[in-house]
Order: structure tokens, then C-alpha cells, then sequence
């Protein structure tokens, strides 16, 4: 029997028949299996090649729990890291895990908006931080009057130094982690923005993460002492490590510190993506996987690869995020014709949602050659495709809301209402619009989420529209997407002007008020654009496609069609 089938348009797929109950949350798997790769190389820092066992790695995991419990860090609670990529960075996140606190951590490069709000939704007892943005967690945690104990990376005198958390404890040697028995508990916290709102905080559970790793035996198999099978069946035995740009922030970051420890597979760790020397760090480390943005993707199809360099261990090259044009695929293809380039669709709030077997061969062939295909179902993971207007429920090739049903989806959105995720019959709400065809392979065709996405980080419009109310010349604003090939979204600004500023404030002079205020990322890169009103539901809400059709009808955009910005 395959491992999917379809009933009444439902696609239904095989359980996955796996006991997660047995391995005791992360943490434990963190702690067993760390022990088990022993003198195996976990992590190499890019930059300085500085090496890190697994062993090494866990000892200062293991101290790190320790001073944290002694801190009166216990079972539930929220510790945070806000840094970029090193050496030390995870540490607090797998230590952690150990002791059952709840690790939710930031990224340096965040505003000073999301930053704040960030941290007042979830109030961590404790922040690990570099230097780059201590200035900014003091302030935010003083103003949030948040007794939040601040840690820093590197040398500090007002603060607490990391280095205290990694000194000798005497207990060390005895430490065990805390046994999760139900691994429907909440393991981490991820930052996302599903819909035009601020981030949310995204509670994913120990199950999550079991189901898209290789403890999950192959099907039909229940055996755990093959769990290893399915990873290791795409990585060549002369590559060892994957390449790392993102920091903790993000949910990939997570997954692949987890599947690193249960594998035993190095992370080759940087902070900075430049596309020249990409090609030299896949020889250099002899890297065998990486996932990259769209945006990467295009740097290195521009970029080039080297006559000296042999990438021959790259097997694979993960992409998703956001869309990534065809020409590019086919353009990277060509320059590692020996490399799967394979898109992933997925969901923080649900994890990955479709895959490709890819030592099937006629699999890797029909990708090739049709790159809008995201993959077949996953096992444990039910799908319909629904017409949001009627409910209706839909068949192949026919576009609509995926709705999903998995022990994958999230707990929910820390301290806020979530059950308008789910409809009447409590499936979850991906807000995608897809379509699959005959074969059950997947094609992503739109999203009906507001949130945007520049080079792989979520923009939402609330940031932009709240900073543009503040002009007083702004009496209305809605930002919105303009696609681009490379980039993803371009945000672009439709704004109804106050009467008495009409014919006195130019667009240029909006612009340069918001990029003199957000982050690089966030500038208004789709252009300004006044209207007279701005349309909405008889409910109140924007009617944004309708926006969008008048955005991309309009001839005059003086600043949309200029080249983009870096």
C-alpha cells in the first residue's frame, strides 16, 4: 500500500506508528546522543575554523543546566538567546532543554520594535546576548520592568559573563536531564508572523520534532535502532558537515542543531553569507548539505562557480522560504548538475509538510525537470484542499487553502487566542493557497497570509504601517507586497494623504522618514503610492488583493521599477 491515498478529495496518509513517549523530550535525546558521538567534531565556526567536539560541547551544556538551576531556572520556564552564529551561541538553548525551561531566541539583526515587542510577550527570566544588542536588551528589559537577568557573551563588567556558566561544577559528572514523559509538551518557542501582525510566539512540542528527524523509522518498520537510515541515505560518506547561515531565530537553525546531535553530522557555522566564498567552504569542509534563501540562491547563480572548485560532496541544496524563479533553478542546476536542489515547503507552526524521496530516481528526474513541484505528503500528516469562500472541499489541480491535521501543529501562539486557525472541523489553517495533481505532488500557488517576506525574513506590514502613522501627513497606509523575481517581496506603501499635506509632501520625502527608521530589511523597496481611500470589507477589513491589482495597474510608479536595492 503507498503511503498516502485519497478519500472524498482528503488525502490521507500512513501513521507514522512511533512511541516518542520512551525518549524523554529533546533534552534527553540532546543528552544520549551527544554522549554517543563523543569525539565526533559538532561544530566548526567558519570564520577561524575553530573545532568543536560533541564531547566538549556537552560539557558545557551540562554546566550551563546546572548554573541555571541554581539561578532558579526550573521545568517551564522561558530562557532566551539573542546572538549570532558561534561556538557558544546554542549552549544555552541545548542546556535549556536539559533542565525542561523553554528556550525561545531572538536574532541581533531584529528592530528595535521587534525586539521590544518580543521580549514583553514573553518575558524571559533570563537572556543570553552579545554585545551588539546589550545596549538595547537592557534598555527594553528596564522599561518592560522585567526582573530578567542579563548574560553576556564575551567580556562585561555590569553584567553577568558566560563564561561563569561554563566554569567546573562539581556535580557535573552525576548530572542527568529531566525526563519529559509527555512529549506533547511544549519544547521551544519560535517567532513568526502568520498573518499582518506583529511576530507571534509560535509553542512547538517535543512530538514536532521527533516526526521530522530520523527517529522516525521508515515505514512499515518500527525498529529505533534504524532510525538513522533515512538521513543517511542522502549524504555521500565523503561529506560530513552542513553549512549554517541563520542564527537560533529561526526554526531551520533548530531543527538542524537537533538533527545534528542525533546524527552526528558537524555544522559548519557562519553568520554572513557571501557568495564567493560559499564555494570555498563546501571544499574547505567538504559540506555535503545547506539550506539556503532564494535570495542565496540568485547570489551564487550570479556569483558563479570557481574553475578550482570541485563541490563533488554537495548532495544537497535545501531552499525555501519564499518562492525562487525557475531560471535560477535551472541556472544552479547546470553549475551542480550532481547536486539535488530541492525546495522545501513547510510551516513553523506545523514543521515540514512535504517531501521528496530523493534516492528515488525517477523522483529526482521529474524535479529537475519541473521545479514548481514542493513534493508528495508526509506520513502522520492529513491534507484537504478547501475553497476559503465556500468550504468546499477541493480536488487535483483545483488551487485552495491547505487545511491540515497532524500531532505536528503547534500548541499554539504563546498567551494569545488562536482557534481562528482552525475551522469548524478543527483542521489547522495553513493560509496557503496550493494545489495538487493526480500523482499527489504539491504545487504552492499563493499565500493568503499579509505577512511579507524579503530575502527569507518576515516583514510584517504593522511595523511599516505603524511607523508611517506616525507622519502626521499619513492619514491612512496599508503596506503590501510587490513580487520580485529575487528577492521575494518588495513592501510598498499605499497611503491616503491628510488634506492639508496633499501637493506638499513628495513621496521621496516618506521614504526617506521610514528608512531613517527601520531596519535595512524593512525599507519601502516596492515604492509609495497616494490614493484617494483605501477599499475595504463591509466587516471593516482591508480588501489588500484589491489593493494590489489597483498597485500593479498603475504606470506611474516612480520609484517600483528601479533596480534593487542591496
Amino acid at each position: 500500500m503507498s503511503n498516502y491515498w485519497i478519500e472524498g478529495n482528503i488525502i490521507k496518509t500512513q501513521d507514522v506508528n512511533f512511541s516518542a513517549d520512551h525518549l524523554g523530550g529533546i533534552g534527553n535525546v540532546f543528552f544520549q546522543r551527544m554522549k554517543q558521538n563523543g569525539s565526533k567534531v559538532a561544530q566548526i565556526y567558519a570564520p577561524t575554523g575553530e573545532k568543536d567536539t560533541f564531547d566538549s560541547l556537552l560539557q558545557r551544556c551540562i554546566r550551563t543546566a546546572i548554573v541555571l538551576q541554581k539561578k532558579g531556572i526550573k521545568k517551564g520556564d522561558i530562557v532566551t538567546g539573542c546572538s549570532d552564529n558561534h561556538l557558544d551561541a546554542c549552549v544555552p538553548i541545548i542546556a535549556s532543554h536539559m533542565i525542561g525551561a523553554i528556550p525561545c531566541s531572538l536574532d541581533p539583526t531584529l528592530s528595535n520594535i521587534e525586539l521590544e515587542k518580543l521580549i514583553s510577550d514573553v518575558k524571559p527570566k533570563i537572556i543570553f546576548t552579545v554585545q551588539s544588542t546589550l545596549k538595547e536588551i537592557r534598555y527594553f528589559t528596564k522599561k518592560l520592568e522585567l526582573k530578567t537577568e542579563i548574560v553576556v557573551f564575551g567580556p562585561t563588567e555590569e553584567f553577568t559573563a558566560f563564561s561563569e556558566f561554563i566554569e567546573p561544577q562539581e556535580e557535573e559528572h552525576e548530572f542527568k536531564p529531566i525526563f519529559i514523559k509527555d512529549p506533547m509538551e511544549t519544547a521551544a518557542i519560535y517567532f513568526s508572523s502568520g498573518t499582518s501582525g506583529f511576530p507571534k510566539g509560535i509553542c512547538l512540542n517535543h512530538y514536532y520534532y521527533f516526526h521530522h528527524s530520523p527517529l522516525v523509522p521508515p515505514a512499515q518498520n518500527n525498529d529505533v535502532d534504524k532510525l538513522r537510515q533515512i538521513y543517511e541515505m542522502n549524504i555521500k560518506k565523503s561529506g560530513t558537515s552542513f553549512l549554517t547561515y541563520g542564527s537560533l531565530y529561526w526554526n531551520s537553525s533548530g531543527a538542524g542543531l537537533f538533527l545534528s546531535a542525533i546524527t552526528g553530522v558537524t555544522r559548519l557555522l557562519c553568520s554572513t553569507f557571501d557568495a564567493k566564498e560559499f564555494w570555498y567552504l563546501v571544499d574547505k569542509y567538504r559540506v555535503s548539505g545547506v539550506f539556503l534563501t532564494p535570495f542565496q540562491v540568485t547570489e551564487l547563480v550570479k556569483c558563479g562557480k570557481p574553475e578550482d572548485a570541485s563541490c563533488d560532496t554537495l548532495v544537497r541544496i535545501s531552499t525555501g522560504g519564499a518562492a525562487l524563479s525557475k531560471k535560477y533553478i535551472f541556472a544552479l542546476q547546470e553549475i551542480l548538475p550532481e547536486t539535488d536542489i530541492v525546495p522545501t515547503y513547510g510551516q513553523t507552526e506545523i514543521g515540514v509538510l512535504t517531501s521528496f524521496q530523493l534516492h528515488n530516481k525517477t523522483q529526482r528526474e521529474l524535479y529537475k525537470s519541473n521545479p514548481d513541484i514542493v513534493g508528495l505528503p508526509m506520513r502522520g500528516i492529513w491534507y484537504k484542499v478547501v475553497d476559503p469562500e465556500t468550504e468546499e472541499i477541493l480536488g487535483p489541480n483545483q488551487p485552495g487553502e491547505l487545511r491540515v491535521k497532524a500531532k505536528t501543529v503547534m500548541n499554539g501562539y504563546y498567551n494569545r487566542d488562536f482557534s481562528n486557525r482552525y475551522d469548524k472541523d478543527n483542521w489547522f489553517r495553513t493560509g496557503d493557497v496550493v494545489m495538487y495533481d493526480e500523482n499527489c505532488y504539491f504545487y504552492v500557488v499563493d499565500r493568503l497570509k499579509e505577512m511579507l517576506k524579503y530575502r527569507g525574513w518576515h516583514i510584517p506590514p504593522a511595523i511599516l504601517e505603524l511607523e508611517l502613522s506616525h507622519l502626521p501627513a499619513v492619514r491612512q497606509s496599508v503596506v503590501i507586497g510587490r513580487k520580485h523575481e529575487e528577492d521575494g517581496d518588495h513592501p510598498m506603501a499605499l497611503i491616503v494623504l491628510e488634506e492639508s499635506y496633499k501637493g506638499k509632501i513628495t513621496e521621496e520625502e516618506i521614504e526617506k522618514y521610514i528608512e531613517s527608521r527601520v531596519q535595512d530589511k524593512q525599507r519601502l523597496r516596492g515604492g509609495i503610492m497616494f490614493i484617494d481611500s483605501i477599499p475595504l470589507t463591509p466587516s471593516g477589513k482591508v480588501k489588500r488583493k484589491e489593493l494590489k491589482v489597483l498597485a500593479n495597474e498603475h504606470h506611474c510608479w516612480k520609484y517600483a521599477k528601479r533596480p534593487s536595492i542591496s
